[in-house]
């Protein structure tokens, strides 16, 4: 009597070892790629978290920059004022002393400073515009040297004085926390 695997058994048993083979294959690929995937992803979100905070940072030290030009060039507006109120001539007024142009400062404070910073910056702005047409264009007094003066007292120039002292009051507050927005 002979006994005889059927010829099905094997070729069964080989088919199951080679789809196992297979499957675990897959399977082990598959695990490997969501770990692989959740490993990007996780770099990718430290990536972006280190990203915000570079940026975050440079908009920080442009800000602490715009603010420092401000308070220089706000600085030298009142020396100028200090002069253009001098009615002897004996003050004189500061050059500009590679201060930025006030356009450039303006195009720099809409893109990078808070409302309250940027109001004041235009209201001085126009005073000093006001100020420059007062003196050229209006009739103002004269020192013994010829030159133009306003006088200290008057409206007009205690006005430019309080919109001086607002935008350096803003400038100190703007600097006292630069991450503020608005």
């Amino acid at each position: 009597m002979e006994a005889s695997t059927p010829l099905w058994v094997p070729i069964v048993v080989a088919a199951v070892g080679v789809s196992g083979t297979v499957a675990a294959a897959w399977l082990t690929q598959r695990a490997s790629k969501k770990r692989e995937d959740e490993r990007w992803r996780r770099e990718r979100e430290v990536d972006e978290i280190r990203w915000q905070r570079q940026r975050a940072d440079r908009l920080r030290e442009l800000r602490i920059k715009l603010y420092v030009d401000m308070a220089e060039y706000s600085q030298n507006f009142e020396a100028t004022l200090d002069a253009v109120t001098d009615e002897l001539g004996n003050t004189k007024s500061k050059g500009p002393d590679d201060l930025i142009h006030h356009e450039k400062l303006t195009a720099q404070v809409k893109l990078l400073a808070p409302k309250a910073v940027r109001d004041a910056w235009y209201q001085l702005r126009r005073s000093e515009e006001d100020l420059r047409w007062e003196l050229y264009e209006g009739d103002p007094n004269h020192t013994p040297q010829g030159s133009p003066y306003l006088d200290a007292d008057s409206p007009f120039i205690i006005g430019i004085q309080r919109d001086l002292a607002e935008l350096q009051f803003n400038l100190r507050a703007a600097m006292a926390d630069p991450d503020l927005a608005e």
